[in-house]
Formats: C-alpha cells, structure tokens, sequence
C-alpha cells in the first residue's frame, strides 16, 4: 500500500493511492481523480479515465493566457477524469469542481491495512453556504477506490441543489464493441442543451425499459449499451435506480481486453446517506462540435468519450434540500478489474452482491470483482476521523 503528495503543474496537487495492482490519482484543483488504473491481463497498466487534449494546466481558466478559447467556463478547464458536482450546474454559483480543495490529513488505516486522505472545500457565497468533506480510502487486493462525500448546509437558510458522480472514460477501455450495463429499471434520452452543439441519436423523451432498445430519432431502436464505430452523435440517458436492490450499479465492460470498469452506491436512506435515485450515461461517439471538443465552434469534433454517472436529478433541478446544519452523506465505489473469461461480449444482466465482493453475471457467464459493497471500512474510518476531530 502507498499513499503520498505528488506536485503536478503549476501550483497544482495531487494524492496518490496504490496497492499492489490498482492506483488513483486525485488532483486538488476540482477533486477531480485523473487516473483510476489497473493491468490488463497481458500486464499493461491502464487509466480508465479520459484526459482531453484541451485539459487546463494552469491555476485557473480565467489567469490563463487562453482564457476565452474555453468560454470561461472552468469546468470545461477542469473536463475529464472522475469528479462530484454540488449544488449545481457550473457557472451559476460555486460548485465542488469549481475551486481548490485543502487536503487535511492522509494516512494508513490499521483495521485493514488501507490508505485513506480526507479533503473539504467550503463556500461561503450569500444563499450558497456549504461545506462538503470528502473520504477517499483504497484496500488491500480490492481494485475499488471507495468515496464519501459529507455535505453540510452552513448557512442560515434551506439549501437546495443537486449532486452528481461522473466518470469520463475513454480509450483502450472505450473502444468498438464495448459494452454499458447498469440495473436501472427504465430510461430516457434527453435533448441538447442550448449550450451544446451536436446530434441527437436517440429520441429525446421518449421512455424505453432497456437500454438495448432505445429509439432511434430516425425511426426503430438500437442497443445503447453496445459502443458503435464512430456515428457522429451525442447523447443524454438518465435511468431511475431500483428502490428495491441494495445498490444502484453502472458499469462499462471491454470484451476484447477484457476490462471491467464498474460504479455502485448504495440504496438505503440509512445513516444520514443521501442515494442517488438515478444513473445516467452521456455518449459522446464524435458528436460534440462546439469549442473546446471541437477547435471552434462547428468544427471537427476531436473527443469520444462516454461518461457513466449517478445524480439526483436531470441537469438544472434543485431537488436537494438541507436545513440550516444539516449533513447528508453520498457514497461511491469505483472500480477496475481485469476479468478472465472472453464468453463476456454482451455486458451484463445482474449484479450478485457476495461477502467478498461484486459478482457480474450475464446468464452462464461472470466476473468478479473483490469489494466492500457495504462501504463498511469506509464508515468506520469516517466515525473514527470525525469522532477524533470532534474531541480536538
């Protein structure tokens, strides 16, 4: 196990988190996470995540000599890799991507042998008043790096918004013939932004049971879990979690590398925990034309992304509320696993919750994948950190 502070451009930080075969970097700026990476099975170590060309390195989109080419917009400055959004959309007011964390502590967990770091943004904006603490904790022989967020309203007033989990990924992970799965009960595609420049290919508010037969805006239905060749399109598919199952899941498989790339948060209201009731799934197959995906606005697109999330809402909702003190908490697994069986070409069916981890199944076939679904070493540094911080 390895944890360490790592400089990376100008002013800017980050974590790094190992064990044996899995690893996480975590950047300051954003709390954005830039590598989730595991070994493929011929024993190439891979980043699932996607880092786009047009990525910021300096200390913020608005001192940067290019300023305008991002349109001042400092998520776009910050796009890619894994990241938690709260309360609301960029540009509006302060959002967690949106600024500099402060890194508190860092160290090795003694029940288990695992690293943890502990980190916290604060805003102090007028009606905007939040402080978000953020655990992040890896295990050893488990390729999950396992995440909790604590949002408190430290206002005078009912805080609303919404928050969101989001992982960018692209290639080798992303490629032709990969495949998305999540136990959603039903989906819809959503229309274009007015910021965003592009295609639809699926028809937007139409509501459609699996992903494998979402509408087509031309007529008739295709799989949206199946990763075409290049089609020119960008699409926006939110899936309502089941009530009923104990975590909400989302994952992409490559079969021909044979990668797993997989996301759960639990379910229950349990514990002061905020669910997510929804996963959502962006599919960008070379379909965005406006600047920075593309050079200038109509150009070219230079990105194919997709991006796997949970949320509490659609962009723009505010269905969040917390009382004035009030802390809700949101959990998130992300893991990355080779898996050995090529039968696995078509994603998968259902996902067995086991004492020892994940397994994925899609009729006779499986992957597995060791993790602590429960989140339970997780809880337990928390109570142990704040209990401590609590005393002081």
């Amino acid at each position: 196990m390895d944890i360490r502070r790592l400089p990376l451009w100008e002013g800017r930080y980050a974590t790094y988190m190992s064990n044996d075969s899995f690893s996480a970097l975590i950047e300051d700026q954003g709390e954005v996470m830039l590598e989730l990476t595991s070994r493929t099975l011929s024993g190439a170590r891979i980043n699932a995540l996607s880092l786009p060309y047009f990525r910021g390195t300096g200390a913020g989109v608005m001192s940067d000599p290019n300023s305008e080419w991002w349109q001042g917009n400092e998520a776009l400055y910050q796009a890619g890799g894994a990241y938690f959004t709260f309360p609301g959309p960029s540009g509006e007011r302060m959002n967690s991507v949106d600024t500099y964390w402060s890194v508190r502590r860092y160290g090795t967990e003694e029940a288990h042998g695992g690293v943890w770091r502990l980190s916290e943004m604060k805003s102090r904006e007028e009606g905007n008043r939040f402080r978000l603490e953020k655990v992040d904790m890896l295990l050893p022989e488990q390729p999950v790096l396992y995440t909790a967020i604590r949002i408190t309203n430290t206002g005078d007033e009912p805080l609303s918004g919404s928050a969101s989990w989001h992982s960018m990924l692209s290639s080798p992970l992303l490629e032709t013939g990969s495949m998305i799965s999540s136990n959603a009960r039903y989906y819809t595609a959503y229309a274009l932004s007015r910021r965003e420049s592009g295609v639809n290919r699926f028809m937007p508010g139409r509501v459609f049971d699996e992903l494998r037969h979402a509408p087509l805006v031309r007529g008739g239905s295709a799989d949206a879990g199946y990763v075409p060749p290049p089609t020119g399109t960008y699409d926006y598919l939110i899936g309502k979690l089941p009530d009923k199952d104990s975590i909400g899941w989302i994952a992409m498989n490559n079969p021909r590398c044979q990668l797993l790339y997989a996301m759960f948060t639990p379910r229950t209201e349990e514990d002061g925990i905020l669910p997510f009731p929804n996963a959502d799934i962006a599919e960008n197959y070379l379909g965005r034309m406006d600047a920075p995906w593309a050079l200038f606005d109509g150009a070219t697109p230079e990105i194919r992304a997709v991006t796997l999330g949970f949320n509490t809402g659609p962009k723009g909702t505010r269905n969040i509320v917390l009382q004035p003190g009030e802390t809700r908490t949101v959990y998130v697994g992300n893991g990355f696993v080779s898996y050995d069986n090529p039968r696995i070409g078509l994603g998968f069916y259902s996902v067995e919750p086991t004492d020892d981890g994940l397994v994925f199944k899609r009729t006779k076939s499986w992957a597995f994948m060791a993790a602590d679904h429960r989140f339970t070493a997780l809880k337990a540094q928390m109570e142990r950190l704040f209990s401590e911080e609590a005393g002081d």
